[in-house]
């Protein structure tokens, strides 16, 4: 039986990504199980997370193993979830969205009346997730996803190369400048990302973690460059401008955009 601490903090904390054990040997088809499974259970612990406590870190979580989820099942060729996911989806990224947003005007020079409109907004968009992930809708999901597990051919190796490959087909010609360009090319390197992880315990070579190395810094790059895109779309919503001191943190990304995935594009694979 699950027990409690004190009213809006669950005696749980939240649970990050665990790479399970796969074993000396890559064999597809219990690391599916494996993969998917540590996926889920990040989903489902934060899920309950957010329903019981404030601490935002149970959201961003549990965004996080949902990305992981649908990640394993593209490597995998695993049937999805992804038109069940589409109901939800929206309620939590927004109230992801104000949890960032809130964090940052803590230390902004802003006004007072600016950061208390965000922290009603912050309260409603929060609502609504609890709202999503107690329906019946965010249930069937689980249910869904538990049941969607089947035996797979696919090659683990294959799959890194994919995700490799349309990472640099998404760049081709891109406009760093340009927030669109930078949002899709986030959501492949973020895919990339954690199918290298999971794939890590079959390539203990400096190789491979090198190239992790960079595809870590190019999410944290575009990370952080859409947390300010964020912060734009909201403060503008607020009718209220960009702090210059957010600005200039832009540009310096910007800038440094390019080197990094000049290096990227230099690593070597393990995969040929």
């Amino acid at each position: 039986m699950q027990t409690r601490g004190p009213i809006g903090h669950p005696s749980f904390a939240p649970r990050k990504w665990r790479t399970p054990a796969l074993g000396a040997r890559l064999s597809v088809r219990p690391a599916v199980a494996a993969l998917f499974s540590a996926a889920l259970a990040q989903v489902e612990v934060n899920a309950r997370g957010v329903t019981q406590s404030t601490d935002p870190e149970f959201l961003h979580q549990l965004r996080v193993g949902l990305r992981r989820l649908r990640t394993v099942q593209r490597a995998f060729r695993i049937p999805a979830t992804k038109r069940r996911l589409r109901k939800f989806k929206p309620a939590l990224a927004a109230a992801r969205d104000w949890d960032v947003f809130c964090g940052w005007l803590e230390n902004a020079r802003v006004s007072p009346e600016l950061k208390s409109l965000a922290r009603r907004k912050r309260a409603a968009a929060r609502r609504q997730a609890k709202q999503v992930l107690s329906s019946r809708a965010f249930d069937q999901f689980l249910r869904c996803a538990r049941r969607c597990v089947h035996e797979t051919k696919a090659s683990p190796l294959k799959a890194l190369g994919a995700f490799h490959r349309k990472a640099l087909k998404t760049a081709r010609r891109i406009d760093w400048q340009r927030e669109e360009d930078r949002h899709a090319l986030r959501i492949r390197i973020r895919r990339l990302r954690y199918a290298c992880e999971f794939f890590a315990p079959f390539f203990p070579g400096t190789q491979y973690a090198a190239y992790l190395k960079r595809v870590k810094a190019l999410q944290d790059l575009l990370g952080e460059l859409n947390d300010i895109a964020v912060a734009r779309r909201l403060l503008k919503e607020m009718k209220a401008e960009p702090p210059k001191p957010l600005q200039r943190r832009e540009a310096h990304l910007i800038s440094a955009l390019g080197p990094a995935w000049a290096a990227f594009e230099k690593s070597r694979t393990v995969w040929g």
